[in-house]
């Protein structure tokens, strides 16, 4: 999504909390939806955000792959550059083109970022070329926050479809399958939401992924940027919800080398030691 174009912050109770105290369940759910209504849907994209950090430290890798158009942005640390490519991806061989941040236009293709990504280690091994043969350089990237035990997982999506559902079709429960033995870990529910695709990041750099939907319950559109947050808690092994961050209005745009999000609109907060405390804009 773009972030440039968002929406003002919705009315906060608190400025700072967190984010073992808001992994409580909503108080109040939607109405459920007997199993027997829903439908499966096979068409929705898991648009998941890796966080990969060198091994010297020096580059900061946000990269969304497993999708048909993988891209991401390439953060030099040491000499404070960024670098945005997108290209394409096969099986774990990744093939990313430098481009403008602004327009993504491959016409500004200055260097590229080739390397074969393990799905399930998030270690990658890769290597920087710029088209003049000036940079030829292999970096090893691993996840920038390592987690034990991190569950390797895959989605099945349920819904209703309908010309009463918002964009034909809404998206109500998401059942989380272990990849390893294929058992249902555990299903999520209770809600509205936007059944085109559905975000997997780490919201709170804890290394572990967390899932967030686009809200589209009581008549609201993807373009109100209301979201639903499941985090993930490593000491129960399931995914809880999260009313305090749904009452901040505004995609978040993780900044992962500051442990910063970004809601648009003036809404900066810095995750430290396990506390969500908003950023206050210098006068």
């Amino acid at each position: 999504m773009n972030t440039k174009n968002l929406l003002c912050i919705a009315a906060l109770m608190f400025s700072s909390f967190s984010f073992a105290e808001m992994e409580v369940a909503p108080a109040a759910a939607a109405p459920a939806i007997a199993d027997h209504e829903l439908k499966a849907f096979h068409s929705v994209r898991v648009s998941m955000q890796r966080m990969l950090r060198s091994a010297d430290g020096q580059y900061f890798l946000d990269l969304y792959a497993g999708i048909w158009n993988p891209h991401g942005t390439l953060k030099d640390l040491k000499n404070q550059k960024s670098i945005a490519f997108k290209g394409m991806q096969k099986g774990d061989q990744l093939n990313l083109k430098s481009v403008s941040v602004d327009s993504m236009d491959e016409t500004a293709t200055q260097y590229a970022l080739e390397g074969k990504l393990n799905a399930n280690t998030g270690l990658m091994a890769a290597v920087l070329t710029s088209a003049d043969k000036a940079v030829n350089m292999p970096i090893a990237f691993e996840p920038a926050f390592p987690a034990a035990d991190k569950p390797v997982i895959v989605f099945k999506f349920y819904g209703i479809d309908g010309e009463q559902q918002p964009y034909g079709k809404a998206l109500k429960r998401i059942d989380i399958i272990n990849k390893n033995n294929n058992a249902v870990m555990q299903s999520l529910s209770g809600f509205t939401a936007f059944a085109g695709s559905i975000g997997f990041l780490d919201i709170n750099f804890d290394g572990y992924y967390d899932v967030v939907l686009a809200d589209t319950s009581e008549n609201r559109k993807v373009e109100d940027k209301r979201f639903i947050y499941w985090m993930y808690n490593p000491k129960t092994q399931q995914f809880q919800r999260s009313p305090q961050l749904e009452k901040i209005a505004g995609f978040p745009a993780l900044q992962g080398e500051n442990k910063q999000i970004d809601f648009g609109a003036g809404q900066l907060y810095q995750v430290q030691t396990g506390l969500l405390n908003r950023i206050q804009p210098a006068e």
